[in-house]
């Protein structure tokens, strides 16, 4: 009889470990799934395929939503810096929210079509400036150039997109100074 309890004791006990066990695979797996969709989302918003950084925003908190803000402020700051906001300008924005996919997020095109119309109050730039000087903090040196060179693509490819004849002079004095502005963030 003790023979017979202990194995059924013992079966017991290994039916819950198993059991146990399995259920934090499967949480594990859920977890990763739901990491692999928030990369892919942030990769398609930002153009980051650096997968350590990547890795280090999710950890960090920092979700699609956010990266679409992150990287649109000083877009939207650089087709402002001349005063006015060019027809090419206004389509680069466009492509970008586009790619960002920010109509199925739910933002409302009044307050994008806003910024295209009038230029934001300058503590948006500030505001993210302090944000962005935080987060680098947070980064590692190979993780903030990853962050930074996208985002200055992003930004250069906004500023190129009114300017120039021939190529030459793409970048008015204006939009460079932003530019370099926005470059010191990310050194401070």
């Amino acid at each position: 009889m003790t023979h017979k309890l202990t194995e059924k004791g013992r079966r017991t006990l290994e039916d819950l470990f198993f059991h146990q066990e399995d259920r934090r695979i499967i949480e594990r797996r859920e977890e990763l799934q739901q990491m692999k969709q928030t990369k892919e989302s942030l990769a398609a918003i930002s153009g980051i395929r650096d997968d350590a950084l990547l890795e280090r925003l999710i950890a960090l908190d920092i979700g699609a939503e956010t990266m679409a803000t992150l990287i649109g402020i000083p877009l939207i700051e650089v087709a402002w810096a001349d005063g006015k906001m060019d027809d090419e300008e206004r389509k680069k924005l466009f492509e970008y929210a586009e790619r960002a996919g920010l109509r199925q997020k739910g933002l409302d095109p009044k307050i994008m079509s806003v910024w295209l119309e009038t230029k934001p109050d300058p503590a948006l730039l500030t505001a993210w400036k302090h944000y962005m000087q935080t987060l680098c903090k947070e980064l590692s040196a190979h993780e903030r150039q990853a962050l930074r060179d996208e985002l200055m693509a992003d930004a250069r490819s906004v500023a190129e997109a009114a300017g120039g004849i021939l190529g030459y002079g793409k970048i008015s004095a204006e939009e460079k100074a932003i530019l370099d502005e926005l470059e010191e963030t990310f050194r401070s």
